[in-house]
């Protein structure tokens, strides 16, 4: 293939015309074409250049009348500056806030003295009147490397966009590890100014932004929220490279966000983008909703704290005024976090903290809001001033509410709404509204932007969910009804302390029940032995009924963990030596695990817990003096376990939790938030685990169906999958496989039944039965894989007995089909042959004890009616000939990729397998075998000609069987072989002198030239000019395709 059949047609050709014809860019293809200087093409003086100084001049010429020529240069001067000491995010981070903000500039006044001024750069409000240019195949050098770039966008001369591509045959993951990276480090000055970077091999896209790992790049599907959603890059490329979106996205959809100590570049995702942008039309209508701007729901773990930045970020950057934003919550913890993501990510100004804007009390409430400050964060319980006299201030009031589905009920949400009765109002939740929730809708109206959990997973904006009922597998677990009554008073006393004797005199049965020490144990015993069982999988968090069972719980399983120890390091003294490799890694593990409780504080909590004969200080030392919520989102640490009641539950993200234990009756929103604590997307995890003690599916599949209507109409779809229906499928598959086993005459309870050798031999006989065809491996194959997959999600005690050993046998034949055959290019293929026949040959269906001395060929010199003869003694033929098959296949692909003229060769066994997959008659597979054998004769002889052709190399000959003519006398045949030889020779010491050839245009020149004139100056006389043109370009491609890892 042409190499002009890359990339460069498929996909760049596209993405710039796309650019061009639809989008309004202007497109250059600068490969091989560009002049450089200051009238040249863009205006770069060199190729070390990422800045087009021509472009930029202009912008500020047109945007700023009263700037000079000394300015502008002050201008360029201040946006190239940059401290050597700085990270590249860190470069980068201040060339982002001066491209959006304006650069300063010095102004003289009248009277002499100086200002600063800042220069517009970028026209956000009229995209049209900025100049969008992409250039295709831009060369740019660094300090030590030169790379040339497929796509680069240009804002007024400031490269914001980097674009790169691979061939739709190429994994977009590709373009990550082999391009992007290599570019950080050879031309990092190309991404000072970087807002977007692009990954695409036309089929599928992903966008991200510099710093973020490949896992958060993320895929831009829809240009409206409708949608059904294209990864392709033509999507991407109309959804963010439209001029009005992409400024849009610029100015205010980046954020870099500061916690913990490092700086995080973030670009909104796709549904973030489209959500707040229907906020910001709702916004705009505020007058006519009656300050009901919507419900913002977008499920647990999509980004929710984010989007409520982009919102408030951009109000106050776009629309007219100076709104007080209210964010609203109901739990000092979700308060603190909200306040330090809007800190974080710089919305409350530079170097300010959160902390004087917090409302410390109902009278510092309204002291706050009868000013004007631009933010005000506060819990729904400081809104406890009834008789406070109604605010109607000169300026906007915009209540953003934080899980709004909490907060709008009871007398504080009654106080908010009569002391400020002009405000707007949004709530933004992660679960939808159900229909019974009319205070919410009452409240804010209906959805402004929808992004469920179906979408979500699909997007992999969250993994999916497996639900697992484990209380019905515990003998003797008694669980009381749960009833509506029992779910409002536990949430009541979650809420207010004062509800707990409450909820203990009104349920004192149902909770004994719950806390009963013989069914507490039998939870932790469970436990430790699931968890133990999927130790690389992440994090665990347990959620018990209260605190004191918090401890409870805690105790118990430390006892039951440090017996699990105790018996798997008994267990290493019988274990073979890989189990005790595997048993010793298992036993570090659980060794370097480290738990906690996490639980809120109360008064007399010491006396409390000390009823129950239990410690609390221990666990409050560790609370207080240790950052548990750091440790625990650290994927690294040892802190893997916590067991709560309440706190962490809603609004706190660990990525890396996987496992959720429930041991406590939830109500619908509580529960969908706290399952949802399992779905965060990390590096290397691909579900989350819920585990059920307590028997809340009911609850869950009541709330998931309660969705309010007007979502669809279809009511939502379950995040969950439940246990008992993939263990069903899982039993179904195995069925299906059994019977197709025994359709193809073999029975799967020999080989089950089987040991020692005899095993060995009926998995051969199994797998011969099931590649008959092509048609009949593929059946096999689907339900094998399937039946891999559906595996992953159980654990050892849901496949037992019987029904895993006809798992692990099908997983055994699966297995064995997918052998590959370790050949190397350089053995003699007849060699592969023999050792193919000879050994299933050696394998026999007879009694250990009978096994005669395996029979061994003389390689030296092939008998092929000995090799004919053997084969008609293998009853597992099927699978020689796929051996064979695959043999030939490898030698055939490694001859041609040497030589193409050897096509016919191909197109033989091509044949001979097509008519052998045809027949119905097995009969014919000897007459197959007889023309693979001839082939393989044919072939071999064939590898061989180079040396009789008088070569050192199948590379010589290759060259030469291109060149070659009927015509040419036998001095031109010598001629011929000694250009060749001395051609080929040549190119590989020459391409041997440079770094990455075929990335740079300058050494794929000289590749073609160096061709070009050899065969001008060596080949003899009767080739003419035409034929040495063809010649050339095809001895080009040839090395091209076969010689770009030389380099």
């Amino acid at each position: 293939m042409s190499y002009d059949y890359s990339e460069n047609i498929l996909v760049q050709e596209s993405a710039g015309n796309l650019l061009h014809d639809e989008l309004g860019w202007d497109v250059h293809f600068a490969y091989n074409t560009e002049v450089l200087g200051k009238n040249g093409s863009f205006g770069r003086k060199s190729y070390k250049d990422i800045l087009l100084s021509r472009y930029f001049y202009e912008a500020l010429r047109k945007f700023n009348p009263w700037i000079n020529e000394n300015q502008i240069r002050e201008a360029q001067e201040v946006l190239k500056k940059r401290l050597s000491t700085s990270s590249l995010l860190q470069v980068n981070e201040e060339k982002y806030f001066l491209i959006r903000d304006g650069i300063p500039v010095t102004v003289k006044k009248p009277n002499g003295q100086t200002e600063t001024k800042k220069a517009i750069v970028i026209d956000f409000n009229n995209p049209d009147e900025n100049y969008f240019l992409a250039i295709k195949e831009l060369k740019i050098h660094g300090d030590l490397y030169r790379r040339r770039t497929d796509i680069v966008g240009f804002v007024n001369g400031i490269p914001l966009l980097f674009v790169e591509l691979k061939k739709n045959t190429v994994d977009v993951q590709n373009a990550y590890e082999d391009n992007y990276t290599d570019y950080l480090d050879t031309i990092p000055h190309l991404f000072y100014y970087n807002a977007f970077l692009m990954l695409s091999n036309g089929t599928k896209a992903k966008v991200g932004t510099l710093g973020s790992k490949f896992e958060f790049f993320h895929e831009w599907k829809r240009l409206v929220e409708e949608d059904q959603g294209s990864v392709a890059l033509e999507t991407m490329l109309r959804g963010i490279c439209k001029k009005e979106n992409f400024l849009d996205l610029f100015e205010n959809f980046i954020l870099y966000d500061h916690s913990d100590g490092r700086t995080a570049k973030i670009l909104a995702r796709n549904h973030q983008y489209l959500g707040v942008n229907e906020a910001m039309k709702a916004y705009a209508d505020r007058n006519l909703n009656d300050g009901k701007l919507g419900v913002f729901w977008h499920t647990q773990g999509s980004g929710k704290s984010y989007s409520m930045v982009f919102f408030a970020k951009k109000v106050r950057r776009k629309m007219e005024g100076a709104p007080t934003f209210v964010i609203l919550t109901d739990r000092d913890e979700l308060n603190r976090q909200i306040s330090d993501t809007f800190e974080n990510c710089g919305l409350l100004g530079k170097d300010i903290k959160a902390s004087q804007f917090i409302a410390t009390s109902g009278e510092d409430l309204v002291k706050k809001l009868q000013g004007n400050p631009s933010f005000i964060f506060t819990l729904i319980q400081k809104f406890n001033k009834p008789n406070e006299k109604p605010i109607y201030p000169d300026h906007d009031i915009i209540i953003m509410s934080d899980e709004a589905h909490r907060s709008q009920y009871g007398i504080f949400a009654d106080n908010m709404v009569k002391l400020l009765p002009t405000a707007a109002r949004i709530g933004f939740t992660g679960t939808p509204l159900l229909s019974s929730d009319n205070i919410t809708a009452r409240t804010f109206g209906g959805y402004v932007s929808v992004y469920d959990f179906k979408r979500a997973v699909e997007d992999g904006a969250t993994v999916p969910l497996y639900y697992e009922n484990r209380g019905e597998k515990i003998v003797d677990l008694h669980n009381p009804e749960i009833t509506n009554q029992i779910l409002d008073a536990i949430e009541n006393a979650d809420l207010d302390v004062d509800q707990q004797d409450k909820l203990e005199a009104e349920f004192a049965k149902e909770i004994h029940l719950l806390t009963a020490e013989p069914r507490l144990r039998s939870i932790a015993r469970d436990f430790v032995n699931h968890y133990s069982d999927l130790w690389t999988s992440g994090k665990a968090m347990f959620v018990c009924l209260n605190k004191v069972t918090c401890v409870r719980m805690y105790n118990y399983v430390q006892e039951y963990w440090k017996a699990e120890i105790k018996a798997l390091k008994a267990s290493l003294k019988n274990a073979s030596q890989q189990e005790s490799l595997e048993l010793e890694r298992k036993i570090k593990w659980m060794e370097e695990t480290e738990m906690a409780v996490v639980i809120s504080q109360e008064q007399n909590e010491i006396q409390t817990f000390k009823k129950w004969n239990l410690d609390i200080k221990t666990h409050r030392t560790k609370m207080e003096k240790r950052d548990l919520d750091k440790e625990f989102k650290d994927s690294k640490n040892p802190l893997r376990v916590v067991f709560v009641c309440a706190m962490w539950l809603t609004g706190f993200d660990v990525k890396c939790l996987s496992c959720l234990y429930l041991d406590k009756p939830l109500k619908a929103h509580t529960l969908m938030q706290t399952i949802a604590r399992a779905n965060r997307v990390s590096e290397g995890k691909s579900n989350g685990l819920i585990i059920d003690y307590i028997g809340i599916v009911k609850a869950l599949r009541k709330a998931l169906a309660d969705y309010t209507a007007n979502v669809g109409g279809n009511g939502g779809s379950d995040p969950t999958i439940d246990k008992d229906e993939l263990i069903a499928r899982i039993i179904e598959t195995i069925g299906k496989a059994v019977k197709f086993l025994s359709e193809n005459d073999f029975d799967l309870e020999m080989l089950i039944d089987a040991y020692d050798f005899m095993k060995l031999s009926y998995l051969q006989e199994a797998a011969n039965a099931v590649c008959g065809s092509i048609e009949d491996k593929k059946t096999y194959t689907t339900y094998a894989s399937e039946l891999n997959r559906l595996m992953k999600y159980t654990d050892r005690d849901d496949i037992t007995g019987h029904t895993r050993k006809q798992y692990e046998a099908i997983a055994a034949i699966y297995a064995e089909l997918q052998k590959k055959r370790k050949h190397i290019n350089t053995t003699d293929l007849m060699i592969e042959i023999n050792e193919i026949i000879s050994a299933y040959v050696e394998i026999q269906h007879t009694p250990p004890m009978a096994y005669e001395e395996p029979r061994r060929f003389d390689i030296s010199a092939i008998d092929f009616d000995l090799l004919r003869r053997e084969f008609s003694k293998i009853k597992k033929k099927n699978l020689v000939l796929r051996d064979l098959e695959e043999v030939i296949q490898q030698k055939l692909d490694s001859m041609l990729f040497t030589n193409p003229d050897r096509i016919n060769y191909y197109e033989r066994y091509q044949q001979i397998i097509d008519d052998y997959n045809s027949e119905q008659d097995r009969a014919t597979i000897e007459k197959t075998f007889m023309e693979l054998m001839d082939l393989a004769n044919r072939i071999s002889h064939e590898e061989q000609r180079y040396v009789r052709e008088g070569f050192t190399s199948d590379e010589e000959l290759s060259l030469y069987d291109m060149l070659f003519r009927d015509d040419l006398s036998k001095t031109d045949i010598k001629k011929l072989k000694e250009v060749a030889a001395s051609l080929i020779q040549k190119i590989k010491t020459k391409i041997a002198e440079f770094d990455h050839w075929t990335d740079k245009q300058e050494t794929k020149a000289a590749i073609d030239n160096l061709i070009r004139d050899t065969l001008w100056a060596e080949l003899p006389e009767c080739y003419d000019e035409v034929s040495i043109s063809m010649y050339r370009q095809q001895i080009y491609e040839y090395v091209y395709t076969r010689y770009r890892e030389v380099a």
